[in-house]
């Protein structure tokens, strides 16, 4: 994690010294709280360590990996039969509500990587090829920060 991404957090992201947890090393708790030396806010969350007992798995355990997101579902059609166009769509809709589809479809959204497989997957059911379709652009964030631009 970048100290621009650090940053990022939300004031009240919880730290975690990691004390006695065997996932520590790979926890995107115990990465902020090794980067307290840099931090420049006046005060910060901190994990109970009292809670921190090395039992897995933790309820505080935060993955400390970036998700591949996409933008946009502008071609995702391109190659639908017309006669298929609209139960694809519905079918799509119904993956991720109706108000989420066309705040991604506006790219006021993102789309998570569970969700991108459920868009594919209803391709599939529907007798496309899930794996080829391709939505208009990638990034990879910190889930933890991707929630501030999700808007759910």
């Amino acid at each position: 994690m970048t100290l621009e991404e650090y940053n990022l957090l939300d004031a009240d992201f919880a730290h975690c010294p990691g004390t006695h947890c065997e996932k520590a090393n790979e926890c995107l708790r115990h990465t902020a709280h090794q980067m307290l030396a840099k931090n420049t806010r006046e005060s910060y969350t901190v994990v109970n360590p009292a809670v921190i007992t090395g039992r897995q798995p933790c309820s505080l355990f935060m993955p400390d990996r970036k998700e591949r997101y996409a933008w946009g579902i502008s071609r995702i059609y391109d190659n639908v039969r017309a006669a298929d166009l609209r139960g694809i769509k519905l079918s799509v809709m119904s993956c991720l509500g109706s108000s989420s589809y066309y705040r991604i479809k506006q790219q006021r959204r993102t789309i998570t990587e569970e969700e991108q497989l459920d868009i594919r997957q209803a391709f599939t059911d529907m007798g496309y090829d899930g794996q080829a379709i391709e939505f208009d652009r990638y990034e990879e964030h910190y889930p933890a920060l991707m929630r501030l631009r999700k808007g759910d």
